[in-house]
């Protein structure tokens, strides 16, 4: 892809595989476990500080522990919150992962993050207004200049993006990713033939969350910049919405919704002014041409096709 495409493209096509990453691990929750999370971008905010703190405060110079550092974070997290929040189910999840994530939110709007470093800190949160800029860090030990570094995290992140995908869907097609159907699908009944619901849904929260930190380091270094705006639930909203729009039972529909979602923002770019109403009708749009996801409505046709031919 190097090859073929304008530095411009290939980094909307990363941005679109790191999404595709993060809706895929929103998607063992939703889609797989039937719980709505408005509260993931905490995560997917916490996998891209935690390596920017240990850089600013730390020794930290590579991209491979900027990427550990974000997913051991996001992860700790979502094992902490997912406690508190596998406790409820519904519209009750939701709403409590929407107000944890807020509260989570709230530390680096205010800077109290910030002020865990003390004076510097302090002093870092009033300079970038509770931002973090990255630099190029090194990535295998290789120090790589601005014409070169795009096309080698390009790689990375195709990397990342390859095995998220074949982990994901290994776990989906495993008895852990059954029984988390069931669940979802009768959770009386599947607690009657002896499922755990409260432990397999925080193993669902935990694995989710280690997935949305993986994503969020990505975006943090192809970004060079980390904001509280990552952190806000109105990203999660923007994930949830990749995630429905693609297909929430297909497998391949986070996919699918993730790459159909940022080409969709990238048409809307064109008219600067208007950049939210464009999108908004873009997404209308789409919604009702595809009324049961992309993947869902594919499935369908095919399905059709399939049947009108005998």
């Amino acid at each position: 892809m190097p090859l073929l495409l304008s530095p411009w493209h290939l980094i909307e096509l990363s941005y679109a595989l790191v999404y595709a990453i993060a809706c895929l691990g929103l998607n063992l929750l939703f889609g797989t476990t039937g719980l709505l999370s408005l509260g993931h971008a905490a995560y997917f905010g916490i996998g891209a500080y935690a390596g920017g703190f240990l850089h600013y405060f730390g020794p930290l110079t590579s991209l491979e522990a900027y990427l550990l550092a974000g997913v051991v974070g996001s992860t700790a997290l979502a094992a902490v919150l997912g406690f508190l929040c596998v406790r409820a189910v519904r519209i009750q999840f939701t709403i409590l992962t929407l107000a944890l994530a807020q509260i989570v939110y709230s530390l680096f709007i205010t800077g109290a993050a910030f002020r865990l470093f003390g004076g510097l800190g302090k002093g870092l949160y009033f300079l970038y207004e509770g931002g973090l800029y990255i630099p190029r860090f090194t990535i295998l030990g290789s120090e790589f200049p601005p014409e070169e570094f795009i096309p080698v995290l390009y790689h990375v992140i195709l990397v990342a993006f390859l095995l998220s995908t074949w982990t994901l869907w290994r776990i989906s097609r495993s008895p852990f990713g059954v029984a988390l159907r069931a669940i979802r699908d009768n959770e009386t009944r599947a607690a009657l033939i002896g499922l755990r619901l409260r432990r397999y849904r925080w193993c669902a929260f935990l694995i989710s969350g280690a997935f949305m930190g993986l994503a969020g380091g990505l975006w943090g270094h192809l970004d060079r910049q980390i904001t509280p705006e990552q952190v806000n639930w109105l990203f999660s909203a923007r994930l949830v919405l990749a995630t429905v729009l693609g297909g929430t039972r297909h497998f391949v529909g986070p996919i699918l919704g993730a790459f159909a979602f940022v080409i969709l923002h990238d048409i809307a770019l064109r008219w600067t002014g208007h950049r939210e109403v464009v999108l908004g009708l873009l997404l209308i749009a789409v919604v009702f041409a595809f009324p049961g996801g992309i993947a869902g409505s594919a499935a369908g046709l095919l399905a059709r096709t399939r049947g009108g031919s005998r």
